[in-house]
C-alpha cells in the first residue's frame, strides 16, 4: 500500500468518524431572533451616505451584516410541543432576512449612483429621504415577490442547508475537543446534550466561527437574489432611473449656482462639538488678550476639551500682527460668524479635497444685494462689504486648535483623541498660500477643510445640521439676539433630533449664557422684553413654530427676586415642520421624556384657517386701509396682505393681534 492510499484511508476513516456522530444527532431547529437596533445599511447609515465603509461592504455583496441578535438551538420534540409560537418567530426572522436584502439593494443604487445624487441632496435636503422611501418600496417588491425569497420548499431547503453546516462544524469541534471515542461511548441523550452545549458556546464567544459563518450565509443569500442582482447590474449607470424617482421627464442637471442655493430655506453646516465651539467662541468673544500671548478661548467639558486661538502662520507672528489680531479679537462680531456659516455650507455642498469659492458668493449667500451701476442695472458689491467679509476670512483663516480631548467614533465606539491644526486653509489656484489683504481682494479663493473635522464628516459620524438662512440674512447689530437665537436653537434641534425631544425645555439662564448675555439686575425687564421680542420674531419669520412659557408663573412678576425666578423658569420652542421631516431618518425612537405637562396651541392651520378672510372684511367695513391697520398693529404690510389672501398663514403672536382687534 503506497503513502497515497494511507492518507485517503485516513481521510475516509475521519470522514466515518465525524458522520457516526453527527448521525446520531437528533433533529433540533435554530431559532434566532434579531436585534432590531440599526446596521450598516439601515435608514440612519444610509441618510448619511457616502460611507467607505458602507461602500466596501455594498462592491463585496454582504447583503446580511453580522449584527447582534439572541439565538436559541431547540430541539425538535420542544418545536412542535410549541410549533405556533416557534412558527411566527422563524417567519419574523425570515422578514428580517429579506428587509435586509431590500435595505442591500438600496444601499447598492445609493453606491452606484452616489456622484449623481450628492449634489442634488444639498440643495434639497428632504430629497435623500423620499429617494429612500421610493427606493425601498420598489425593491421590497421585487425581494417579495421573488420566487426563490417567497417559496416555502425554498427556505425548507435553505434551513436545512443551515443545519447541516452547523452540525457539521460543531462535530467538528467535539471530535478535536474530546476525541471520537469518547463520544461514541456516550450515550445518545447525553450525546445530545453536549452537542447542545457545545453550539450554544460557538454562537455565544466564537467569533471567528460567526465571521465565517455570516461570511458562507452570505454567499448563499447571493444565489438566492442573483436574479435580482442580474437585473440592477442591466439597467446600471441608467439616469433614467434617477429621473424615474424624481418623477422627472428629463435628465437631472447636477450643477447649480450659488444664488439658486441661498434661495432655500436653510443652508447646510457641521453641528460638530468642536465647530459649535468656534461658533460660540467668536460670537460671544471669547477670547482672552494675555500679554505677548495670541488670543486664546478656552474650553473643558466632557466631550471636548482644549483651546482655540487666534493664530497666524508662522512666518507672519510678529509683535505687530499680535497687536492686530488683539485688537481683532475684541472686535468679533456676527458678521464673522456669518461668513464662518457661509463658508462651511459652501464647502459641503461641494466635493474635493479643496473647493474653490468665488468672493461674491459670500456676500450673495447672506443676500445682500449689489448696487446698481451707473446705467441703472446691477453693479458689484460696495468696497465697505468686500472688506469686510475679507477682514472675517483673515479671522478664520487665523483660527488654531490644539485639542487635549475630542470625543470621537469608531466603528460605532467612544474614543478621546488629542487633535491640533488649522480649522480651514486658504490657497490660491495653484496652491500657494493666500494672502488676504485689502489692495488686492481675490476673486477666488480654495479652500481646505481642516483635518480636525474629519472625523465628523463622514458615513455615520458625519454631524451636520440645517441652519435657517435667517441666520446670516439678519442684520448682525439690529438683529444680533436673533442671529444667535438661531444658531444655537438649531444647533439644539440636531442634538435632539436622535430621540425626538424637540419639546425639550430650555432653561431660561441657559439660553442668555449661549447667546453671550450678561445678566444685569439693575435693568431685569429689558433683558426679558428684548429675549421675548427675538422669540416673536423667530415666530414670525418662520423660524419656529412657536414658543412658551414652562413652570412660570406670570404673577412671580410682582414679587420681589423675580430674576432669579425667571432665570430659572423654561421655555419651550419648537422647530418648523421641515426641520422634524429633514431630521426624521436619523430618529432612533421617540422621546418619552417629551414634557407633557403643558399644553401646546393648536397648529397653524387650525388656528389660521378664515382669519385671513375674516380679518380683510372686518378692515373694509371699518374703512381702513393696510397701511393704516399695518401701523397699528405693526405688522408689515406686505405680510398683511398674504394672510388676508390666505397665501400665508400668521404666526401665533400675530393671529393673537389680529384677532384681539377684530373684537
Amino acid at each position: 500500500m503506497n503513502k497515497n492510499d494511507l492518507l485517503l484511508n485516513d481521510t475516509n476513516y475521519e470522514l466515518f468518524h465525524h458522520q457516526n456522530i453527527a448521525n446520531k444527532i437528533d433533529h433540533f431547529q435554530l431559532i434566532i431572533i434579531h436585534d432590531h437596533r440599526q446596521n450598516f445599511f439601515d435608514y440612519n447609515y444610509l441618510i448619511n451616505f457616502p460611507s467607505e465603509n458602507v461602500r466596501k461592504k455594498v462592491d463585496a455583496n454582504r447583503i446580511f451584516p453580522r449584527v447582534k441578535n439572541e439565538t436559541f438551538i431547540v430541539r425538535q420534540q420542544d418545536y412542535e410541543n410549541n410549533i405556533d409560537l416557534f412558527f411566527k418567530i422563524r417567519v419574523d426572522a425570515r422578514r428580517e432576512l429579506l428587509a435586509k436584502a431590500t435595505e442591500f439593494m438600496v444601499a447598492k443604487f445609493f453606491s452606484t449612483y452616489e456622484g449623481h445624487l450628492a449634489p442634488l441632496f444639498v440643495n434639497k435636503p428632504t430629497l435623500k429621504w423620499e429617494i429612500i422611501n421610493k427606493l425601498y418600496a420598489k425593491y421590497d417588491k421585487m425581494v417579495r415577490a421573488h420566487t426563490r425569497l417567497n417559496d416555502e420548499n425554498s427556505w425548507n431547503v435553505f434551513s436545512t442547508w443551515y443545519r447541516n453546516y452547523l452540525i457539521n462544524h460543531t462535530v467538528s469541534e467535539m471530535i478535536k475537543k474530546h476525541g471520537y471515542d469518547t463520544l461514541n461511548a456516550l450515550e445518545k441523550e447525553a450525546l445530545n446534550v453536549l452537542f447542545l452545549e457545545e453550539i450554544r458556546m460557538i454562537f455565544s464567544s466564537n467569533d471567528s466561527f460567526l465571521n465565517k459563518f455570516t461570511a458562507d450565509v452570505n454567499v448563499y443569500i447571493e444565489k438566492m437574489l442573483s436574479e435580482i442582482l442580474a437585473v440592477f447590474e442591466s439597467e446600471k449607470n441608467s439616469m433614467g432611473q434617477i429621473n424615474e424617482l424624481l418623477g422627472l421627464g428629463e435628465q437631472v442637471y447636477v450643477h447649480q449656482p450659488i444664488e439658486s442655493t441661498a434661495k432655500t430655506n436653510n443652508l447646510v453646516v457641521m453641528s460638530n462639538a468642536i465647530y459649535q465651539f468656534i461658533t460660540e467662541a467668536i460670537s460671544n468673544r471669547k477670547f482672552v488678550c494675555e500679554p505677548e500671548q495670541w488670543p486664546r478661548a478656552t474650553i473643558q467639558g466632557a466631550r471636548l476639551a482644549g483651546s482655540l486661538q487666534l493664530l497666524p502662520s508662522e512666518e507672519n507672528r510678529t509683535a505687530s500682527r499680535m497687536n492686530q489680531l488683539h485688537d481683532d479679537a475684541q472686535t468679533l462680531s456676527e458678521v464673522d460668524v456669518d461668513v464662518l456659516d457661509s463658508l462651511c455650507h459652501m464647502c459641503l455642498a461641494q466635493f474635493g479635497d479643496r473647493v474653490e469659492i468665488r468672493f461674491d458668493d459670500l456676500l450673495t449667500i447672506r443676500g445682500l444685494k449689489t448696487k446698481l451701476g451707473g446705467t441703472g442695472r446691477r453693479g458689484g458689491y460696495e468696497k465697505e462689504q468686500r472688506i469686510q467679509v475679507l477682514k472675517a476670512l483673515s479671522n478664520i483663516q487665523s483660527l488654531w486648535l490644539e485639542l487635549e480631548k475630542v470625543l470621537v467614533y469608531e466603528q460605532g465606539k467612544p474614543v478621546n483623541k488629542k487633535m491640533q491644526g488649522r480649522a480651514f486653509i486658504f490657497s490660491n489656484e495653484d496652491g500657494s498660500p493666500c494672502e488676504l489683504i485689502e489692495e488686492s481682494l481675490p476673486e477666488r479663493l480654495y479652500v481646505t477643510v481642516g483635518e480636525v473635522f474629519e472625523p465628523f464628516l463622514q458615513g455615520a459620524a458625519r454631524q451636520v445640521k440645517l441652519l435657517p438662512n435667517q441666520a446670516i440674512e439678519f442684520n448682525p447689530y439690529q438683529r444680533k439676539w436673533e442671529k444667535k437665537l438661531i444658531r444655537y436653537v438649531s444647533w439644539r434641534w440636531r442634538t435632539q433630533a436622535r430621540k425626538a425631544s424637540y419639546l425639550q425645555p430650555h432653561k431660561i439662564s441657559t439660553l442668555l449664557e449661549k447667546i453671550g448675555i450678561q445678566i444685569d439686575s439693575q435693568a431685569p425687564s429689558r433683558i426679558r422684553d428684548r429675549l421675548e421680542k427675538a422669540l416673536d420674531l423667530l415666530e414670525e419669520e418662520g423660524v419656529i413654530t412657536f414658543w412658551q412659557y414652562t413652570h412660570w408663573n406670570e404673577d412671580g412678576m410682582s414679587k420681589k427676586g423675580w430674576l432669579r425666578i425667571w432665570l430659572d423658569a423654561t421655555i419651550i420652542i419648537a422647530p418648523p415642520d421641515e426641520i422634524v421631516s429633514y431630521y426624521e431618518p436619523i430618529e432612533r425612537k421617540k422621546s418619552i421624556k417629551s414634557p407633557n405637562n403643558f399644553s401646546l396651541a393648536q397648529t397653524k392651520e387650525e388656528v389660521c384657517k378664515n382669519i385671513g378672510s375674516i380679518f380683510k372684511e372686518c378692515r373694509i367695513n371699518r374703512g381702513l386701509t393696510l397701511k393704516q391697520v399695518s401701523d397699528e398693529l405693526n405688522i408689515s404690510i406686505s405680510y398683511m396682505s398674504n394672510i388676508e389672501r390666505g397665501e400665508s398663514l400668521p404666526s401665533q403672536t400675530i393671529y393673537k393681534k389680529m384677532k384681539d382687534w377684530i373684537t
